[in-house]
């Protein structure tokens, strides 16, 4: 497993997302120590904020310029995070986030390609029947929607893994079932495409986060690590700041042979303090990310 972070641990500035740069995260967190980083193209995809260049004409020369820092300073991005639609759930008839949406999709796709990512995160859709999530109605659409994308995401050379969603307290997501994300990778059937798990999202969900890891077996080709206190609130924080076994997971994914990266998503460690006090903070996380990979689980 390589220990990673997504770019979003430096992203916030007293609570406050889309703040700072992906040049200034990629520096940052370079600094820390980290040489493999998740490129969050989400958090660089919303409208009208400060740091939203994949919405910009200019975005593919943006995305050139990372490589170049990337190759410069050492860094490596096997994972990142494709856009996806903060608007909830929709109609059987719709798009995501309509011709924006599949824009924004598209040019995740490019930059992953540009930066040589190797599996690239999106989240599943709910449909919706009656004003209600139909899981059959939402399994058809996710077959069709992410069967056409994995062929663009093939053309460029870029793996696609489908993200557990949460159910519980105020989340309501068809996708928090593992097992039925499972049998979407499966019926879709290409090599390119299978499984993220949060670690947060299946805690929430009523799983074990290692039990999560073990049912997806060996479908899981991305990871999105953090914790939570389990109480229905997507805290997104580090291991041991809430209720996860960690040594727990840590045997799960070495009993799956999973070789991937070992992400975090713990933009909550970094995200209510002033920029300046971050990077600490996040030279923190990276001592934190080589512990869980020396020392919990049955090693040796």
């Amino acid at each position: 497993m390589r220990l990673s972070t997504s770019t979003n641990l430096y992203n916030f500035d007293r609570s406050v997302p889309y703040q700072l740069s992906m040049e200034d995260a990629m520096r940052v967190c370079r600094d820390a120590g980290y040489s493999f980083l998740d490129a969050n193209f989400c958090g660089m995809s919303r409208l009208g904020k400060k740091e939203a260049p994949m919405t910009l004409d200019d975005w593919d020369e943006r995305v050139r310029s990372w490589k170049v820092l990337a190759d410069r300073t050492g860094i490596n991005f096997r994972q990142a995070h494709a856009f996806f639609s903060v608007k909830g759930s929709i109609p059987a008839d719709a798009l995501p986030d309509g011709e924006f949406g599949e824009e924004m999709m598209r040019r995740s796709v490019l930059a992953a390609e540009m930066l040589g990512v190797e599996w690239m995160v999106v989240h599943p859709v709910n449909i919706l029947t009656d004003g209600k999530n139909d899981p059959e109605a939402s399994f058809r659409y996710n077959l069709e929607y992410y069967g056409k994308w994995a062929e663009f995401f093939h053309a460029h050379h870029v793996g696609m893994a489908i993200e557990n969603m949460l159910c519980g307290g105020r989340y309501n997501n068809v996708w928090a079932d593992i097992d039925r994300l499972c049998a979407l990778v499966d019926a879709i059937g290409r090599d390119n495409v299978g499984v993220c798990v949060d670690t947060g999202h299946a805690n929430i969900s009523g799983y074990k986060a290692a039990d999560a890891i073990r049912k997806v077996g060996h479908r899981l080709r991305a990871t999105h690590i953090n914790d939570n206190h389990g109480a229905g609130v997507d805290e997104h924080v580090a291991p041991y700041m809430g209720t996860i076994d960690w040594s727990d997971v840590m045997n799960a994914l070495r009993e799956i042979d999973y070789a991937q990266d070992f992400s975090f998503e713990i933009q909550n460690l970094t995200s209510c303090y002033p920029a300046a006090l971050q990077p600490e903070m996040i030279r923190f996380s990276y001592r934190l990310g080589n512990y869980l990979l020396a020392n919990e689980g049955d090693i040796g």
